[in-house]
């Protein structure tokens, strides 16, 4: 049981409040309430509690701004956000300017308790920091991670507490479940939005050319550098560098991106001039670089050098409640793009989605979706569609089936008109409807012989 402490509840809805108290009281809090946003803030100024749980809609002001007002009074308040909109922006948001935590309704009891009890135990143990300035995040609409899942919802709050700073960040998961599209988030969701994104494929880099693509090189640095040319990290100045399947770094290139995290120092090839780069760094990988470490494949030292902050991307076969969402979301692209009006799918061709292990992930889902979209012939995407994407194998095998079951009976049809006739071939032509050549061509080709 926590000792007793004052917790300010903000939230129009009498109910709400009512049940928030009654779960509060439990606890062995003591709960004050309030039903608009200037009435709570005016009562955070007054008593100063220990906790303040705030409705994002209120009737008055919105409750962003008040998490705003209260963060700017004091940047140590521990403030958790409940909602009914699952929005990313609005998750993002809210946990870069200061919310502790961010919970949606209808209110999970145990996760609700897990919030209480941890910022509760922050306050306690946690020293008072310095202000950060904020910024209206402005979320471009081309990268937005869509979904509603436990998984991406704490995925949204990761992602708001990753941009309130510019640290080192390690991004890693399956091949197509959007690392590269949350990287673009983080960077849109930070000070530096406005900055250069750059991105630098290690899959490509080679070692001889690591350096001039990285730091650049001077003019007359080797035969051909006619001119000055700035590499990727200082094109990424004030802004993010991301390293796009960092695990895929060979042994000395590992060696030569450590020295440079290490100190954040470079010199353009054939240059003499220190130089220091300001830029995030951001790194991905579909490879687990733990076990590359352990197999001797991955410098340890490196890892301790990405891994400042971690995210794990969930894939797509363990958040498939969120498949309907991003089919939403990706056939209004695909239609805009292909000019089509694709609305809708069959339910049980979504069955068969909801039953597919997705290896590429949302990538795949994609790809699928633009496939069905370029063969559906109405506004409805059907079940056959789906299958024959999907598993080809299967129906490639279920077409070759039925055609072997139709040869079968077009032989047995045959034989049965030629002893009619008495193997005459210009009758049994004429009964069967095709010409005597091609009918001689299917006696030989299913063997029918005269006896």
């Amino acid at each position: 049981m926590l000792p007793a402490t004052q917790v300010l509840v903000i939230d129009d809805e009498t109910t709400i409040r009512e049940s928030l108290e009654m779960f509060l009281h439990e606890k062995g809090l003591s709960v004050i309430q309030a039903g608009t946003g200037n009435d709570g803030f005016r009562v955070f100024t007054e008593i100063n509690p220990s906790l303040v749980i705030l409705d994002i809609r209120l009737p008055d002001i919105s409750g962003m701004e008040i998490l705003k007002k209260i963060m700017a009074r004091d940047s140590d308040a521990k403030v958790i956000m409940i909602t009914a909109y699952h929005d990313m922006e609005t998750t993002i948001e809210a946990m870069r300017n200061g919310a502790f935590d961010y919970i949606h309704k209808p209110i999970d009891v145990d996760e609700l308790d897990r919030a209480v009890t941890k910022s509760l135990l922050a306050n306690r143990c946690s020293d008072r920091t310095s202000q950060v300035d904020k910024e209206a995040n402005e979320e471009s609409d081309h990268h937005r991670i869509v979904g509603k899942t436990q998984a991406i919802r704490s995925l949204f709050k990761t992602i708001g507490l990753v941009s309130r700073h510019k640290e080192t960040v390690l991004i890693e998961g399956e091949t197509g479940s959007g690392k590269e599209l949350i990287a673009h988030v983080i960077h849109e969701s930070s000070f530096g939005k406005n900055r250069p994104f750059v991105t630098v494929d290690c899959t490509t880099l080679v070692e001889n050319l690591f350096e001039s693509e990285l730091f650049g090189y001077e003019k007359g640095a080797f035969t051909g550098a006619s001119e000055i040319k700035r590499g990727r990290v200082e094109l990424a100045q004030g802004g993010t560098i991301f390293f796009d399947e960092v695990g895929d770094l060979n042994p000395p290139l590992q060696a030569k991106l450590l020295r440079f995290l290490e100190s954040r120092e470079f010199t353009r090839l054939g240059g003499n001039q220190t130089l220091h780069s300001n830029a995030r760094i951001i790194a991905a990988t579909n490879r687990k670089l733990s076990e590359l470490v352990e197999t001797g494949k991955f410098r340890r030292d490196l890892l301790f050098r990405l891994h400042v902050m971690h995210i794990e991307v969930p894939p797509l076969r363990e958040r498939l409640e969120d498949i309907p969402d991003l089919i939403k979301f990706f056939l209004s692209r695909i239609n805009k793009n292909l000019m089509t009006k694709v609305t809708r799918i069959e339910q049980s061709a979504l069955d068969l989605m909801y039953n597919h292990s997705w290896p590429g992930n949302v990538r795949e889902l994609k790809n699928v979706l633009i496939k069905a979209v370029m063969e559906c012939q109405g506004s409805v995407i059907h079940t056959d569609c789906i299958e024959s994407i999907l598993h080809p194998k299967a129906r490639r095998q279920t077409k070759s089936n039925d055609s072997d079951k139709l040869g079968e009976i077009q032989k047995t049809h045959i034989a049965g008109v030629m002893n009619e006739t008495g193997w005459n071939i210009s009758e049994a032509a004429r009964r069967l409807g095709i010409s005597r050549p091609t009918l001689r061509k299917r006696l030989k080709l299913y063997g029918i012989y005269k006896k």
